[in-house]
């Protein structure tokens, strides 16, 4: 009976093993780097839009500015730019 029950449960492991989705290959460095500068931009865009018309107004529109100058050096740098 042992043999069957290994033969079955080696069965059920395979399909299992099957069904799982394939590792994900890991993100190069150019990618991270600019994902990053993105997370920035995005994070300086939602400070604009919660200071809008008020008194920090002006230092994140600056903040939003220096993270879009930031975000095209890294995609120049690493060759997704003009």
């Amino acid at each position: 009976m042992a043999p069957v029950v290994r033969q079955m449960l080696l069965a059920e492991v395979e399909r299992l093993a099957a069904a799982l989705p394939a590792a994900k290959p890991k993100a190069s460095k150019a990618d991270d780097d600019i994902m990053e500068a993105c997370r920035q931009v995005a994070s300086a865009t939602d400070r604009l839009a919660q200071a809008k018309f008020g008194a920090g107004e002006i230092a994140a529109r600056k903040s939003l500015e220096r993270a879009g100058t930031i975000l095209g050096r890294v995609m120049r740098k690493h060759g997704r730019m003009p």
